[in-house]
């Protein structure tokens, strides 16, 4: 690594403003949110304007179970889509009224979906299936891209290369277009039996175009952590966020401020750089350790073209892409101070001082970037150094978004409005349980948030669409819920008895699947929790909340949950 001086560091600013003066020049302004962090380069920001986040539109929908790290992505026509924990896939108009929804049956969903230029919804699956029934038991892992048109059509799923292995991931798919085609990247990560990180990339018809392995190693310990290098990476083994590792569940922090202690971040995205002058692309990619790897992709395979590892840190979030080939990431671990990386095509590696955030950084204007911070805060960057610093009281793993006038932060006790100019703070709406999705910016202004498991919408500038054609009603107060109710018997959306164990085959089903699926079932009514459950077996046709049937004559289903706020 190598030590800069203050007169580095300015030359540095210098040439980042510069970069980012291309990047507006060749930025599209209708773009929509159409992958994770807003466009494949990871900025998370679009050219819209936005009014402060202040008061939502009523009836905010619940989601269903949203993995940390997943969001909202936003088609051109202001279409929403969200898929939830379960492989349930949902769309909503631009006021987040529900349209159509979709259960792929074979697998949870870890990471947000990414848009096709024909609107194309791309998303990953992943699942373990035990079968108890063979001596020894036998574990299958599945981990699959699937495919849908715009309207809810299942066009595809196709497996990703080595899934049986034990491959899954936490991070997006991201797409690199060109010349009409698309291209979608999947990172992945296998942890048993050694870690190993993936890139896929895919044809927008599920054919594999390439395959990379980006790092394989099996390490001992991470150093005067402590931790071992699988803890590191335990987003692959988070007990589906309902029970226990959720904002609801037991481990849950004591107060509104706080993420639940077992969350880490989830595996980072890749991010695309498009060159203005070809199109050959360069697709940076983390190990989530301590590599980040720059490859050219020519159609058919993946070229390395610069390799730059960190040995004091990890790199800790999703790295930013830019419109020069360079690479910014943030830092930290080992008991040194966190830093901003900076790192490009002459394998050189610029650090400079910033918060520990284990978001990808985004792009403001005029070389200036918001760092969100883990423990509660943003820091502004310009160049490589510190322009502004504000303390807000909640944690956060989710990235900031950014509109022409505003930035918008994500914690886990509110979503605050800035003025982009200065970042000072002109709205607050207060929730609990936010900090883990990112803020997404729809083409006309709406913005999007999810906390609680609830997608909240705010109105763009003058509570209207930017768009004539789509009106924005004017927010109205939600009539009030029940505190309580009860459901005797619980029925499914088929008004089918409703199933109480988490296998199908009903085998080793205990109390932590009823509640798990009482608690669920309760937020799919618009209720915070579960109680009085009450199970027995009966020879009915009994239906998860996803859509599958019991497989035994005989199955444990619910006589009665009652549901509270």
């Amino acid at each position: 690594m190598h030590s800069f001086s203050p007169q580095n560091l300015r030359r540095l600013a210098g040439a980042l403003a510069a970069s980012l003066t291309l990047l507006t020049a060749i930025a599209d302004p209708s773009a929509a949110w159409q992958t994770a962090h807003g466009k494949p380069d990871n900025s998370g920001a679009v050219d819209v304007d936005t009014a402060p986040a202040g008061s939502p539109l009523p009836n905010a929908p619940r989601l269903g179970g949203i993995a940390p790290g997943a969001g909202p992505v936003i088609a051109p026509d202001g279409t929403v889509y969200v898929v939830n924990g379960r492989g349930k896939l949902m769309s909503f108009k631009p006021d987040g009224t529900p349209g159509w929804s979709r259960d792929i049956a074979t697998g949870g969903v870890l990471s947000s979906p990414a848009l096709g230029s024909d609107g194309s919804i791309y998303f990953v699956s992943a699942a373990t299936i035990r079968d108890k029934r063979t001596n020894p038991p036998t574990t299958t892992y599945i981990a699959e891209l699937h495919k849908f048109t715009s309207g809810g059509g299942y066009v595809w799923h196709v497996p990703l290369p080595g899934a049986a292995g034990g491959l899954t991931t936490s991070a997006p798919p991201n797409i690199w277009r060109a010349g009409g085609y698309d291209v979608i990247m999947v990172p992945t990560v296998r942890k048993f039996g050694g870690f190993q990180a993936k890139l896929t990339a895919f044809s927008d018809s599920g054919a594999v175009l390439a395959d990379q392995v980006v790092k394989n190693f099996v390490p001992e310990t991470t150093g005067g952590s402590g931790w071992k290098w699988y803890e590191y990476f335990n987003f692959i083994s988070l007990c589906y966020w309902i029970d226990g590792c959720s904002f609801t569940g037991p481990q849950a922090a004591a107060t509104v401020h706080n993420l639940p202690s077992r969350m880490l971040s989830p595996f980072p995205a890749v991010a695309v750089y498009n060159p203005a002058t070809n199109n050959v692309p360069l697709v940076m990619v983390s190990d989530g350790f301590q590599d980040v790897v720059g490859y050219f992709f020519n159609g058919s395979s993946f070229l390395e073209r610069f390799r730059v590892r960190d040995d004091s840190r990890h790199l800790v979030s999703t790295p930013l892409a830019w419109p020069d080939g360079h690479v910014m990431i943030s830092t930290g671990g080992y008991g040194k101070p966190s830093e901003v990386m900076f790192a490009g095509l002459q394998m050189s590696t610029i650090r400079a001082a910033g918060p520990l955030s284990w978001a990808a950084p985004t792009a403001l204007g005029n070389s200036r970037f918001a760092l969100v911070h883990r423990y509660g805060g943003v820091t502004v960057l310009r160049g490589a150094s510190i322009e502004t610093e504000v303390k807000l009281p909640g944690e956060s793993i989710a990235s900031a978004a950014a509109s022409r006038n505003h930035v918008f932060v994500s914690t886990a006790s509110a979503l605050h409005t800035f003025d982009k100019a200065n970042m000072s703070e002109v709205a607050t709406f207060e929730w609990r349980r936010g900090g883990t999705s990112p803020v997404a910016i729809g083409p006309q202004g709406h913005v999007y948030a999810i906390a609680d498991d609830q997608l909240f919408v705010f109105s763009p500038p003058g509570g209207v669409s930017q768009d004539p054609d789509i009106p924005v009603p004017t927010p109205q107060p939600s009539p009030p819920q029940a505190q309580a109710q009860t459901y005797k018997p619980p029925l499914t959306a088929n008004n089918n008895r409703l199933f109480a164990c988490l296998e199908l085959d009903g085998d080793d089903c205990g109390k932590g699947d009823y509640r798990s699926i009482a608690k669920n079932f309760c937020a799919k009514q618009g209720f915070a929790a579960a109680d009085d459950i009450k199970v027995d077996s009966k020879k009915v046709k009994a239906e998860t909340l996803e859509g599958q049937f019991c497989s035994k004559s005989k199955c444990k289903v619910f006589e009665r949950i009652v549901c509270k706020m």
